[in-house]
This record gives structure tokens, sequence and C-alpha cells, in this order.
């Protein structure tokens, strides 16, 4: 009963605080349709809309962007690059305030949709009253049949400003030719001098960048290239423009959304890079980017970069910390692949006082609990960010539950602005799984890449397998006991293309999935995972675990002469249907296939009739769409 009255007391605490945040929410496209224009490569959607005045004090801007597939066409089927630029009324300069790269949705199916988001306070200075937005999206696709439906939502909270913004300056703003021996890209990414303003304390260095085209070496988007930022002559930020796509949360994907690429994946807003200068108030500075020396001989790269610099007065506080977000327990997308959770919880903060943060007190718990009080130590400087982990694990018998954190006494001092101290998430419940399971694992043509591990929240590993002596499409089971407890299932692919992928058919297809001791599925993973599955689990002798009875499909090859085969999986049998349709037409059924009471096996179809073309192949249970993917006939 104590218990659960300090949860009372302390949700009303946190409600308060809540409610003393005060937000509102600028929506510039809701749910627009976006489609290319071919003919020019580029289609522009303007919009105004009104902002704060400028003498609303803003705490922070977060843009968040949400892609579904439109109503009346199918999801978009390229990785191409749109922008998001502001433009003040009265006011002829633009700026790039976000980057997205889009997904490749042909498979994607009419209920699908995900949310992306990114901090663009420094913006704040220039998004006041009306505004002009531009959502400007790149690409010569067929603007007929697909496109996307786009929310673009600026999250606005008010209160006093970690530092007061003065300037915002435009370094370098466009498409760079990069690799070109007579004409080097440093001709264009030359130092810019500027003067700071008299109650400028310090300044922000604020990059979007990615690499574009395709020479003979993969430059720009399939090569690494360094890039150093250079401040009075000095170099004080040295990055490799490289990003590892395997992980990417928004998987699986219909393109080559595994390969890794120049500072951007498939599916990803771009999170800006940001580097603090220490600028002397009413001194002349120098910013300078300098990328790695590069040239070829039949050059096509380009870098597209955007560059900022925001002049800031002092910050507003000595000691003040803000909850950025809680990563797990979450039912963020940005999160999936590390939730549903029960464990160790991970938020992220940041410092945004003056001083150090060397210290604060962090409170969490699950609703109906009792609440648990960390005291954490540790260096965070101003501006910089943070993963921590809580030291007590949370679970649930609940399915769902929602998720407290307060963060308080930055450095053992009263926060100077508390209202961004709190957060919830929701909490989901972790899968229950017996105490004794069967990992099934069937070895693609690539086995050597392959590694799994099952440990608990604290890091010890109870059972790990390593690749040697395994053979190609071979099937092996590991039965493994063990105690009550939270754990995680982590099965690696080092080359980051999970145990299927449709561009490396000669790879083989294999399969991966825990089995109660029965035989039977608890939990089934798709194939087409790129660099590594997540798999978080409870094993409580107070809980029943119940069986997998989600369909598993799998359809391989993704290109074939004619020959495709389909395997399937379920715990329950149902009554299945396979249809097999023209990928422009959709009503257009070219084979329709039913089995009974099916439940396991593998399909077999010859499409070597059929024009050399694109189609998708559908599979239904119970009249409900469950499965599409693309089969494309090759020559």
């Amino acid at each position: 009963m104590k218990a659960l009255l300090n949860a009372i007391i302390f949700s009303a605490i946190i409600a308060s605080t809540a409610y003393s945040q005060e937000k509102s929410h600028v929506i510039s496209h809701d749910g627009e349709t976006i489609v290319t224009n071919p003919s020019k490569g580029s289609n522009s959607y303007k919009r105004w809309v009104a902002f704060p005045e400028k003498t609303a004090n803003i705490r922070s801007i977060i843009l968040n962007l949400k892609f579904q597939c439109p109503d009346s066409m199918r999801c978009a089927d390229w990785d191409y690059l749109d922008y998001i630029k502001a433009r003040p009324k009265n006011d002829s300069t633009v700026y790039e305030i976000a980057r997205m790269l889009t997904p490749y949705g042909g498979f994607f199916q009419k209920d699908w949709g995900f949310e992306w988001r990114v901090d663009i306070t420094d913006f704040s200075l220039i998004l006041r009253d009306d505004v002009e937005i531009d959502y400007i999206h790149t690409g010569y696709e067929d603007n007929k049949t697909r496109g996307w439906k786009v929310t673009v939502d600026f999250e606005i909270t008010y209160g006093t400003p970690v530092a007061n913004p003065i300037a915002v300056h435009t370094i370098y703003d466009g498409q760079y030719k990069y690799g070109y021996k007579d004409d080097p890209i440093e001709n264009y990414l030359v130092p810019i001098t500027i003067k700071a303003h008299a109650e400028t304390n310090f300044s922000k260095v604020k990059i979007h960048q990615t690499g574009h085209g395709m020479d003979a070496n993969g430059c720009g988007e399939f090569c690494s290239k360094y890039r150093d930022i250079v401040f009075n002559g000095a170099v004080v930020d040295h990055k490799n423009l490289w990003m590892e796509c395997g992980d990417n949360p928004l998987f699986p994907q219909a393109g080559t959304w595994i390969f890794d690429r120049a500072n951007w994946c498939p599916g990803y807003l771009l999170q800006p890079d940001e580097v603090l200068l220490n600028t002397p108030p009413g001194k002349p500075f120098t910013v300078d980017i300098n990328m790695e020396p590069y040239d070829t001989e039949k050059p096509s790269a380009n870098e597209q970069i955007s560059t900022y610099v925001i002049e800031y007065a002092k910050p507003n506080a000595k000691n003040d910390v803000t909850l950025v977000d809680i990563i797990q327990p979450s039912t963020r997308q940005a999160h999936h692949r590390k939730n549903p959770f029960g464990g160790l919880p991970v938020i992220r903060v940041k410092n945004n006082g003056a001083n150090p943060l060397q210290k604060m007190t962090i409170t969490y718990f699950l609703e109906g609990d009792k609440p648990k009080k960390h005291q954490w130590t540790g260096h965070i400087d101003f501006g910089d960010e943070a993963l921590i982990a809580l030291p007590t694990e949370v679970f649930s018998k609940k399915e769902t539950a929602q998720f407290h954190v307060m963060l308080d006494r930055p450095n053992g001092k009263k926060d100077a602005f508390s209202s961004d101290n709190t957060l919830e998430s929701v909490y989901e419940r972790p899968d229950i799984l017996p105490e004794t399971l069967i990992v099934y694992y069937k070895t693609n043509n690539k086995p050597h890449q392959n590694t799994y591990a099952i440990q608990n929240s604290f890091g010890d590993v109870f059972f790990e397998k390593d690749s040697t002596n395994m053979k190609p499409r071979t099937v092996y089971q590991d039965t493994i006991k063990l105690k009550p407890g939270n754990y995680n299932f982590r099965f690696n692919d080092t080359a980051g293309d999970g145990l299927e992928f449709w561009f490396k058919a000669k790879d083989g297809r294999g399969e991966v999935k825990l089995l109660d001791s029965l035989g039977r599925a608890i939990k089934q993973f798709k194939s087409d995972f790129g660099s590594h599955i997540n798999y978080n689990f409870a094993v409580r002798n107070d809980m029943v675990y119940r069986t997998d009875h989600t369909a598993l499909v799998a359809v391989f090859p993704a290109r074939t002469n004619g020959p495709i085969t389909l395997d399937y999986f379920c715990n329950t049998p149902e009554t299945v249907k396979v249809l097999i349709v023209d990928q422009e037409n959709e009503s257009k059924v070219l084979e329709e296939h039913s089995y009974q009471n099916f439940s396991k096996g593998t399909l077999s179809y010859d499409l070597s009739y059929l024009p050399k073309n694109r189609y998708y192949i559908k599979v239904y249970v119970k009249e409900k769409e469950i499965y599409k993917n693309r089969i494309r006939l090759k020559e």
C-alpha cells in the first residue's frame, strides 16, 4: 500500500511538472500526398504557417516527420533525397532545417507508417511569425501510381532558452562536385570569416551532409571519406562520413537498404553534425570544411552540404539537465530494434548548464511500482548528450504500463529549468518464454558470418555459439535451460545482410527461430534482418508462455528466371491463399492458389511463362493480407 501511495504521489509530481511545460504544434503539411516531378527531378510543396512571435521564449523545437502510403496509390520505390526548408516572411534567405532520405517502399503494405524526429532548436531565431515551409521531394519515378503521405509537425516547447540565439549564418549551401582533379571541392569549401556579435559567448557549427553519385570507386554514395571542421586554422572535429545501414530500425525494405552509405541510409531523417566553438565576443573568427583529398579519372560524385554557424549568448543557467529520450522501454519506432523490453532501462540526457554535469538524482518506476532512486555520477560537458543505463531491472505482468523518469538536483543544485526533467514512455512486456527452449538455426551459404548468444540484463552470458565448424545449408538445434529472469537473444551477421538478401541470391537463405521443448515455434524471425536480431524476453515460473501463432512467410529468390519457392510456417493450420499479381495493376491476378488446413511447407511456382517484368506475390490468411513481396523476372 505504501509503495502504491509513493507511486501515486510521484505520478502527481510528474503530471504537475508536465503540465507546466507549455507546448504547441505547428503543422505545415498534414498528411499531404507527395510525388515526384519527373520532368524536373524535383517537386516543391510550399506552405505558409504561423510560428510563435519573436517575443516568445522557446526552449526547444522538435521536427516530427511521418511517412505513410498514400490513400489512392502505393508507397514510392526509391531512396530519394528530400529537403525541408524554411523562409521567413520578407526575407529572401532560405534555410535547410532538415533532410530526409526516403525509404525503399516497394513492398510496404497499405497500413504502413513510420515516424522520425530531429531537434531543430538552433533555427528558433528564424522560425518566428509567418514562415514558408517547403517540403522538396526529388526523383524521377512515376508520379501517377506511387508517392508518400507526409506529415511535418513542429513540436514547440516554451520556456527559457538554453542560451539566447543571436544570429544564424549560412556558410555553405549546395551540391559540391567531388573527385575532380582540375576542380577540387576545396575550391568551393573556402574558409569563411565572421565577426562575432558583442554579446556572443559561443557558436555552433551545424552541418547537413550526405554523399551522392556513383563513380568507378562508388563515390560519393558508396565510399567512405573523412571530413575536418577547421576553426581559426585548427581542426576541431574529424569525422568519417560513413553510416552502417544494416541496423536501420526501418527494416526490411525493398531495395538495397543494407548497403552502407556516405553519412545516410534509406529511410532516415538526417541527424545533423554539431560542433561547439569558443568564439570571442566582438572578434572575427574563421570556419572551414576540408574534405579528404580525392580525385578519379571519371568523376561523378557530389557532396550535398548545408552548413550554418549559430551565434549564442552565454548559457542561461549553470546547472540545467534535460531528459532527452527514453530508449528502453519505449514504443517509439526509432527504438524498435531494442524493444519490447524488460531489464535495465536506458535514457538519454543532455547537459544544458554551463557547468559540467557531474552528478544528479534519477528517479524511475513503472506505474504501480515503488519509485527507485539512482545517484548518478559522471562527467558531461555543456551541450553534450550521454546514454545512461539505470541499475535496477523493470518488469510488469501487465502487457503495457507507463514508465516514468525524472531528473533532479544536477550537481547537487536546483535545476534552472525543471520542466524538461521528466518523461514517460510506454512499456510493453517482453514475451514470456519457457525455462527450456531450443534455438533452431538453419544456415545459408555463408555460415561463417553468423554468431548468436543469450545473456541476462547484467551481461552474464548463458549460451553462445560461433561459426566454427558450421556447414552451409545445415540445421542446428541447441537446447538451453534458463532460470527465471530477463534475457536477450542476439544473432549477429558480420556482413550486415542477414540470412537472406534479395541482391545476394547466391548466398542462399537461412532462418532462425526459438522453439519450446515440444518443437512448437514460440518466436520466429524474418531472415532479411540486416546486421542483427535483438530479441528481449523473460523467463517466469509464475506466468504461462504462449506459442507464436503469427505466420512466417518467405519467398526466394526475389530475382529469378521463373522458379520461386514460398516457405510457410505457422503453429495454427489455416486456409492460406497465395496471389501473384501485376506490380502496376494489383487488381490483375495472374495466379491464385488456395491451401486448406495448411500450417507449414514449401510451395513451388514457375513464372517463366510471364513477360520479363516485376510482380507482387501476396499471401492471405482469413482473407487478410499478411505478406507482400516483389518478384523480378530477369532475362
